[in-house]
């Protein structure tokens, strides 16, 4: 293991899969449409980048088969590792994220191949509806010249490389005397002044004595 070639590619992956997580976890603003379109947007190139980062790492942390041997399933119940799903988004010929519940039923009726006159007639409902108005947690449509159209939950997504993956690079590379954990410490102002700065924040923080 090439330590700093590992330290480098975990602080790229951890920062790109942070700024997905905010992005999964937070809600659409109301009103605000054209903010909400440019957010994901911005999350499908975020997304594109993590796969590269996701990988990168896992090679060189050594643990390519890791990937291989953790699933997901998608949307119709199909198990997919994780390494397949990375492969499809980084090479994929669609990418869209949905969170918009209005957006993704006008999707599906685009795809179920009905004439113009019956997509109309099944979006007639949703069109008249604020885009963003019924959130739903973020879901991943894509399709690749492998794969068809394949549907998958992102926060589930992140949850499980973040679980299932992250914490055996942590252990692999604490094994070979790497630390890859934050420093809790690390800011902490150790100065006279700080010292005393901190006393007095613990004295804030302690139970009061009744007179």
């Amino acid at each position: 293991m090439d330590k700093k070639v590992v330290r480098a590619s975990y602080e790229s992956c951890l920062d790109i899969t942070a700024r997905l997580a905010a992005y999964v976890t937070s809600s659409p603003l109301l009103e605000a449409i054209e903010v909400n379109k440019r957010q994901d947007i911005l999350a499908e190139d975020d997304l594109i980048v993590f796969c590269i980062y996701a990988r990168r790492l896992v090679e060189n942390a050594g643990l390519g088969k890791l990937l291989n041997q953790t699933t997901m399933k998608t949307s119709d119940g199909t198990s997919l590792s994780l390494w397949k799903i990375i492969g499809y988004l980084i090479h994929h010929d669609l990418l869209i994220i949905l969170r918009c519940e209005t957006r993704f039923r006008m999707l599906q009726a685009s795809l179920e191949g009905a004439s113009k006159d019956e997509f109309f007639k099944k979006v007639e409902g949703e069109m008249k509806k604020s885009p963003y108005s019924e959130p739903i947690q973020p879901h991943v449509l894509f399709k690749s010249d492998i794969i068809h159209y394949t549907l998958i939950n992102l926060v589930e997504f992140l949850q499980i490389f973040s679980q299932e993956i992250i914490p055996k690079i942590i252990k692999k590379a604490l094994d070979e005397d790497l630390y890859l954990l934050d420093d809790p410490l690390r800011d902490l102002d150790i100065s006279e002044e700080g010292l005393r700065a901190l006393s007095r924040i613990r004295g804030l923080n302690s139970p009061r004595k009744s007179a």
